[in-house]
């Protein structure tokens, strides 16, 4: 590539860090040696930006003891950085907002400018005006690239409703770029080519593959914690002792806005509307049905859904093969399915669900708020588009999906610390039963 310009490239990793794992720092090696050996990049930095507490997550400790761990973490890199402006915000920040804010400093710093705050409102005047202005036209001919570093996870939630902002993923990967790491379970090739706005801005996204596979999950570090166990070689031995010495990840730090609404479904559903009624689970009444009980004059007690919340294993199927063949999948992927054992994840908050379901072949997510219509598209299933609409059935979540397939929908309920689970399509039904895994 003699001749070539040589862009500087600044990565940037958005996230929970809850904690902060070897894993996280191993992604930055990674995209470095990869961009690295295109010849056309130099990474000169990598920034570490933990989100604050204002996201709402379930689980999420303290944001000053996650920055403490990410600078106890980056303490001996020569590179690698952190930034506390994001965690120290009031409110969540969209990511979009988060990598503006770290561009604009970048910028700031290059042309050496004083007055700092003068330069960012101008700078931030110019991206509202021109939003999908090429990143180039406003970098000088050596002002470095900013670029968003995330696993395959964060790519596969793009598709995720109500999760993102389309505008905000157009202007992360189309203005900055994006260096997506892999995981045994995702397959970036087959998200971005699934969706619109990801293929559109495809040559602006390096998909890095990880050959020494690596599974550490900040969520089964955090079990671990709780549970006594040692977390050594999987964490850096500076956070392993700052989370001893502060006695952090315990079983109520677990449950920590269990009751509380994740800021991006809240800001994109109007969730925050909802009334949360707190009796052990947390169900959010529609003003009609309490409108039946008072109009009724009935005075027996409304009974409370159980909570769905947990990671569910599969122990029954019956007629799974009847079902999907109703889809029309071919032989050999339908042989694939009936091998498969399947598992559900499920995140509730009120009438918030967030579905995964689970395999070795692929996972499928699905996020939906009760009462409310959206649109899915059944990837990696049967690969279709459907509007689907969930609803409360006494105690059951009830959800018609209309489209192609007629009579298509399905049911969820619990029964004596079970997960019943129907799926129904053109008259086929398959009933599947999921116990709750003993190490939740």
């Amino acid at each position: 590539m003699e001749g070539q310009a040589v862009t500087k490239v600044v990565l940037l990793s958005c996230g929970s860090f809850n904690p902060i794992t070897n894993m996280h720092l191993r992604m930055f090696e990674l995209a470095r040696d990869h961009l690295v050996d295109t010849g056309q990049y130099r990474v000169v930095k990598g920034i570490i930006s933990p989100v604050g507490d204002g996201y709402k997550k379930k689980g999420l400790i303290e944001a000053s003891h996650r920055l403490e761990m990410a600078r106890l973490a980056t303490k001996d890199s020569d590179w690698i950085t952190v930034d506390d402006w994001e965690c120290l915000q009031p409110e969540w920040v969209e990511t979009s907002k988060v990598v503006r804010h770290h561009y604009d400093d970048l910028l700031a710093a290059e042309q050496n400018i004083d007055d700092v705050d003068t330069v960012k409102y101008t700078k931030k005047r110019r991206v509202e005006e021109n939003h999908f202005e090429g990143s180039s036209s406003r970098r000088g001919r050596d002002s470095p690239q900013l670029m968003l570093l995330c696993g395959a996870d964060v790519l596969e939630s793009f598709g995720v409703p109500n999760l993102w902002k389309q505008e905000d993923i157009a202007e992360i990967v189309g203005r900055y770029g994006l260096v997506c790491i892999t995981r045994n379970s995702n397959d970036p090739h087959k998200f971005i080519h699934q969706s619109d706005t990801l293929w559109k801005y495809r040559k602006n996204i390096h998909v890095v593959r990880e050959w020494v596979t690596n599974e550490i999950s900040a969520t089964h570090i955090r079990r671990a914690l709780r549970r006594g166990r040692s977390v050594r070689y999987l964490l850096p031995d500076k956070v392993v002792r700052y989370i001893q010495e502060n006695d952090l990840y315990s079983a109520e730090s677990e449950q920590k806005n269990a009751d509380v609404v994740l800021a991006p479904l809240q800001r994109y559903t109007g969730a925050s509307s909802m009334l949360i009624v707190k009796l052990g689970v947390h169900l959010s009444f529609r003003k009609s049905s309490l409108m039946e009980e008072i109009t009724s004059g009935s005075k027996k007690a409304i009974k409370m859904p159980a909570s769905f919340c947990g990671t569910w294993d599969i122990i029954s199927s019956v007629n799974l093969e009847g079902y999907i063949m109703a889809f029309g999948i071919n032989p050999t992927l339908r042989k694939i399915a009936l091998r498969l054992k399947l598992g559900k994840v499920i995140e509730q908050q009120g009438d918030q669900f967030i579905i995964k379901t689970t395999s070795i072949f692929r996972n499928y997510t699905v996020s939906f708020r009760v009462g409310q219509e959206f649109e899915e598209f059944t990837r990696g299933l049967d690969n279709r588009h459907l509007k689907s609409l969930v609803k409360w059935e006494g105690n059951k979540l009830v959800c018609e999906q209309i489209g192609e397939k007629k009579n298509r929908g399905w049911a969820h309920w619990i029964e004596e610390d079970k997960l019943h689970l129907e799926l129904y399509c053109e008259g086929e039904v398959c009933k599947q039963v999921f116990k709750k895994n003993v190490n939740e």
